[in-house]
This record gives C-alpha cells, structure tokens and sequence, in this order.
C-alpha cells in the first residue's frame, strides 16, 4: 500500500489511493510505519515528496470503506478516527517540507491526506473530489477542516456540500493547491519550489479565506444555506447539514478540537443508514 525511495536527502512516498482508510487498522499501521521511519531519518531529511495511484475516472470505493456503523461502534469510530487525525498530524508536524504530487482522480480519503502536505502540485488533468455527501455521509479525517481553513467557507461549499469535482484550475483558484503544471517537466520544477514545513493556520497572522463567521457575505449565506438545503434537497439532507455544522463550528476552535467535531459529525451520519439521503448545491 506504501512504498518509498530515498533519492539523496529527500524521500518519495507513494500510496495506494484506495488504500487510504481513516477506519482501517492495517492502513494506520502501514501509516504509523512511515512516520516512524521519517521521523527517526529526520535530521538528514530534506523534504518527503508524496505521490497518489490515483484512481480510475468514475471509481466509487468510498462506501467500502465507510460503511454503515450501529450505534454500539460508534466509540470505536471514534477512537479509530482520533488514532488516523493524529497520524496525520505527525504528517503535518513532521519538521520538514512535505509535498504532494497530485495527477489524475484524487477522491475522497486520498485528497484528505493530500490536505494534509504542506504543497500540493498538480498536473493540470488532475480532479479533486470529495464524494461523501451525496452518499449520505460526511467527510472526515480532516476534509472539513483543512479544505475549510485553505479555502474559506464559502469557496469550500460546493466541494463539502455537493461533493463538486473541481479541475485542478478551480483548485487552485481555491487555494486547494499552490501551482498547476501543464507537463512532466514543469511538474518536477514546480515540486520543491518555495517549500515549507508548516501549514496556513499555524502562523501567527492567519486569517480565514474569505472571511470569518462575522463577515457580512458569510453571515448572509450560512443564514440562508439551511433552508437553501432543504428545499434543493426536497427535505431534509442530514448529511449536508452535519457537514455545514461542522463547518461553521470547527472555525471557532482550534485544529484537534476542529478535527474531533468532524468526526463527531461522520459518526453520526455513519451510524444511522436511514438518513442517506439528498444533497444541495449553494
């Protein structure tokens, strides 16, 4: 599921996208591994360049590896849940550059991991996804609150709430992405380019895109997006809505807590097969 190559001071990391399980035990091994190997190897490590097998165009695995919980697992969801956010906040923290090398279809759980590099470059056929909404569920393992936090919560609306395929150019318009390559060549000058180890949110100066909770054209959407919601949906859409709610609420914490709150939210329409159903589109 996990391969790597060491090429000088920097390493090469590529993953099997459907591979990538926030819920699965063995996939958080493999994961933990990774992590460990890096950050013992960290004081001669340059940058860890992370690459995607990608997904076939129209692949729909995302029910595979989120299935319907009941609610005695729901602890467990969880648990397993708080275990894959801190891998990947090991990822984040990791003290050196990390960049994701994005191409083709990244969907889902793959384009959350992405999320949490501290680049992402792209050819310029690659599409973004994330897909759970219209399968009656929420995003999870930091999808919310990184696209939130990168992106804004307005321009992040169609991505969480629709599950909207976003080509690589609406990403990085964005702020999905930090640069889009048109061929192999500029793809690999682009990978190292003004690399950093940190993410937005964690300097001092961070200011949400587009503006926070008490911006006038924010406060005007998300007060018209619940019943916007329900009446595109022709009823009540559980999933969009836990999404929205944990989008507005994971702004006014920090990053564990706003992880925790999204995990609360896929728990919840997780563990209940009768609420998978609707969508809307803002």
């Amino acid at each position: 599921m996990i391969t790597t190559h060491r090429s000088g001071v920097n390493v090469s990391v590529l993953l099997a996208a459907r591979s990538i399980n926030p819920l699965s035990r063995l996939f958080q091994r493999e994961l933990a591994a990774l992590l460990d190997q890096l950050e013992s190897g960290r004081p001669k490590l340059g940058a860890v360049i992370i690459g995607f097998d990608a997904e076939p165009a129209g692949s729909n695995h995302e029910l595979e590896h989120l299935m319907a919980l009941t609610p005695a697992q729901a602890a467990d969801c969880m648990h397993m849940l708080d275990a894959y956010n801190t891998l990947l906040r090991r990822l984040e923290n990791l003290g050196v550059p990390v960049v994701a090398t994005l191409s083709g279809e990244i969907s889902g759980h793959a384009f959350g991991l992405a999320l949490a590099c501290h680049r992402r470059i792209a050819l310029s056929d690659a599409r973004f996804s994330l897909p759970q909404v219209p399968q009656g569920l929420a995003p999870v393992a930091g999808e919310i609150t990184r696209s939130v936090r990168l992106a804004g919560l307005q321009a992040a609306m169609p991505l969480l709430l629709e599950g909207a395929t976003l080509t690589a150019a609406q990403a990085l318009q964005a702020g999905l992405l930090h640069a889009v390559a048109d061929s192999e060549a500029e793809f690999t000058e682009h990978v190292l380019d003004n690399a950093c180890s940190t993410q937005p949110w964690e300097h001092k100066h961070y200011r949400l895109p587009g503006g926070g909770l008490d911006a006038a054209p924010v406060r005007a959407l998300l007060l018209s997006a619940p019943a916007l919601l329900r009446q595109r949906a022709g009823g009540p859409s559980p999933a969009a809505e836990a999404v929205l709610c944990a989008m507005v609420e994971g702004v006014q914490v920090d990053v564990e807590n706003a992880l925790r709150i999204e995990s609360r939210y896929f728990c919840q329409t997780a563990i209940n097969p009768a609420q998978r159903k609707g969508s809307f589109s803002l």
